[in-house]
C-alpha cells in the first residue's frame, strides 16, 4: 500500500460551481505524494459527480466520505482531521486555486521546522493568498497587505484576537494533529483553532508568499472580510460582526482552557482569562485589560481600528 506523505483534506458541500478549477489545481501540483480525502456535507447539487470524475483518473490518492447529516464547515474539517494518518495534513477549501508549488513551499518550510524544533514539536506552516472573486479576477495580490496584518508578530495573544491561520493555506505536521485534536465542540473555525494550539505549544511558521487564489463569493464560510476605506470607518460607530466574533471567540478560548489547562503556561493562562472575561469591564477600562495581557492585533492601525471597536 502506497504512503502518502500528505493528506490534503477537503471539505465540500454544493461546491460544483468552482470545485473542478480546484480539483485541477490540485492535481497540477509540482509536488504530487498526497491523498486527497473528501468529507461532503450532504451536497445536493452535482459535487459528487465532480469528483467521482476526478477519481476515476486518480483513483489510487482519493478517497471520498459523505456526512449522513448536515454538519457544517468546521464540523467537516474536524471529521476529515480524524481520517488522517499521513505525516503531513493541509486544509483545502473547494473553491479556490491552488499556485502549482503550495505543498512544495509549504512542505520545504515544514521540514526546516522540524530540523531545527524535531518531529515531535507541533508546527504549522501557512501563507498569504491573493483575493479573486467569483470569475477568477484577482481583486487584491496580497490580503495580508490588504488587511493591514504582520504574521511575523504572530504571539498568543494576537492569534485569540483574530486569526491569522487561512486554513486554506495551512500545511501541518502530525504532533500538531494529535495535539488539538479532536477540534472543541466550541471551535470558531478548525483553523483557528491549530493556529491557537500551534502558538500555544509549538512553532508558527508563516510564509511571506502567496500559495493560493483565495475566491471571494457570497457563499463563503468565512472569507476575508474585505472592506473599503469608508466601510472600515463606518465600522467604527457599529460593528456587529465584531461584536458576534468576540462571543464566540472567548467561547473557543473558555473550552480550549479546559481542555489544556495542564499543559499551559502561566502567562497563557492569564490572556485566555482576560479574553473570555473582557466583557465585564467597562470600555475603557476593557482596551486597557486587552492591550496589558497582549491581546491586540499585529499592525497600528489594524490594532487602533480593533480598540476602538472592541
Amino acid at each position: 500500500m502506497h504512503e502518502f506523505e500528505i493528506d490534503v483534506l477537503l471539505a465540500t458541500c454544493n461546491g460544483a460551481q468552482f470545485l473542478e478549477e480546484q480539483l485541477h489545481s490540485l492535481f497540477r501540483q509540482t509536488f504530487q505524494n498526497f491523498r486527497l480525502v473528501v468529507r461532503d456535507d450532504c451536497s445536493e447539487d452535482s459535487t459528487l459527480d465532480v469528483i467521482e470524475h476526478f477519481r476515476s483518473r486518480y483513483s489510487d490518492s482519493i478517497e471520498i466520505h459523505r456526512n449522513a447529516t448536515r454538519q457544517g464547515a468546521c464540523r467537516n474539517f474536524a471529521l476529515l482531521t480524524q481520517q488522517s494518518v499521513a505525516p503531513y495534513f493541509a486544509f483545502c477549501d473547494q473553491d479556490d486555486i491552488w499556485h502549482p508549488d503550495k505543498l512544495e513551499l509549504s512542505l520545504r518550510a515544514m521540514k526546516m521546522v522540524e530540523h531545527r524544533h524535531g518531529i515531535d514539536t507541533p508546527a504549522i506552516v501557512f501563507t498569504d493568498v491573493a483575493l479573486m472573486n467569483e470569475s477568477a479576477e484577482i481583486i487584491s495580490p496580497s490580503m495580508w497587505r490588504a488587511m493591514h496584518v504582520v504574521p511575523e508578530c504572530l504571539t498568543f495573544g494576537s492569534q485569540l484576537v483574530q486569526n491569522l491561520v487561512t486554513g486554506c493555506t495551512v500545511l501541518g505536521n502530525r504532533s500538531l494533529l494529535k495535539l488539538g485534536s479532536p477540534v472543541a465542540a466550541d471551535a470558531y473555525m478548525h483553523d483557528y483553532w491549530f493556529g491557537l494550539v500551534a502558538t500555544a505549544f509549538g512553532v508558527v511558521c508563516p510564509l511571506r508568499t502567496v500559495t493560493v487564489n483565495y475566491r471571494q463569493h457570497p457563499k463563503n464560510a468565512i472569507g476575508a472580510k474585505y472592506r473599503s476605506a469608508a466601510g472600515k470607518i463606518a465600522q467604527l460607530w457599529s460593528d456587529p460582526d465584531l461584536k458576534a466574533y468576540m462571543a464566540a471567540s472567548q467561547k473557543q478560548a473558555r473550552d480550549f482552557a479546559s481542555r489544556y489547562a495542564s499543559m499551559l503556561k502561566v502567562e497563557h493562562k492569564t490572556t485566555l482569562e482576560a479574553w473570555s472575561g473582557a466583557q465585564r469591564y467597562p470600555a475603557p477600562v476593557r482596551q486597557w485589560e486587552l492591550y496589558r495581557h497582549g491581546l491586540r492585533r499585529t499592525s497600528f492601525l489594524n490594532n487602533l481600528g480593533f480598540m476602538l471597536r472592541a
